[in-house]
């Protein structure tokens, strides 16, 4: 196999030795490997960061995140990329809606539809998954993972503000939704079929044997050679059948080479 070849610019060695140090430093401490995100766009993200945080180098700020546990915290939540939204991209969830589910309830025949949404940041993808699959008359059994607990922690709590809300129809806020302070929360037909646990896409396990295997918006901050290993992952966590839905900026280039074909644009089955 030939040996794939990285954008020298998104290497971490082409930021310097105290760039280096940093992300192998932030690796030992969160789990979080800089080395496969687009480091073009990181390095400058962090570098002002950094700047306003007041260290002249990252050196100097990876020893002072080893000793100060809430600027761990702080960069963390930096770093996660936690923009979600309920039905984001309407016209994909209507494919999803009219063209998919029906016939994954079909062939759970009445078991839980089993889902996955990998980067579920505070919750509205898996809740608007679980919704999805109950109007298509099945049964939700849905994991939402994310590398931020502070996003996790909304996420269970399943509280959103009105202008969180904004995605949703009046039809399903009535229905899934009950009104919470000046928001509103999701219902327990919701809580009790979405489940949410702390992922690393790039080192921890995948699930298996999965339905619907949900990526949107997350793919696009890897390296080519951090996105291939994911998409390798979420082919491989579908069962035969099973589908892959991904981000309206993030085509599956030759879905073939991951066994999977394409049913409709951003949606791609495996084989």
């Amino acid at each position: 196999m030939a040996k794939e070849l990285i954008d020298p610019k998104d290497d971490i060695r082409a930021y310097g030795a105290d760039y280096v140090h940093f992300c192998l430093r932030l690796k030992k401490l969160s789990g979080i490997d800089l080395s496969s995100y687009k480091s073009r766009q990181m390095h400058r993200r962090l570098q002002n960061y950094r700047n306003r945080l007041g260290f002249s180098d990252f050196y100097t700020f990876s020893v002072a995140l080893q000793k100060d546990e809430q600027k761990l915290k702080g960069l963390l939540d930096f770093i996660t990329i936690n923009v979600s939204e309920f039905f984001r991209n309407p016209e994909q969830w209507r494919i999803l809606r009219e063209s998919v589910l029906p016939t994954l309830v079909v062939y759970r025949s009445g078991q839980p539809v089993r889902v996955w949404s990998a980067g579920s940041s505070a919750g509205q993808e898996a809740y608007s998954l679980a919704i999805s699959v109950l109007e298509a008359g099945g049964v939700p059994k849905v994991l939402g993972t994310d590398i931020d607990e502070a996003s996790l922690k909304k996420a269970r709590a399943g509280i959103y503000s009105s202008e969180e809300i904004k995605g949703v129809s009046k039809v399903y806020l009535t229905r899934y939704f009950e009104p919470h302070g000046d928001g509103y929360r999701v219902r327990e037909i919701l809580r009790r079929a979405v489940a949410f646990e702390r992922g690393n896409l790039l080192t921890d396990e995948y699930p298996n044997d999965l339905d619907l295997a949900v990526c949107r918006n997350v793919l696009i901050y890897f390296t080519d050679q951090g996105k291939q290993r994911v998409l390798r992952g979420l082919a491989d966590s579908l069962r035969r059948g099973g589908v892959l839905f991904t981000g309206a900026t993030e085509p599956v280039f030759n879905p073939a080479s991951y066994g999977l074909s394409q049913m409709h644009p951003f949606f791609y089955q495996r084989s």
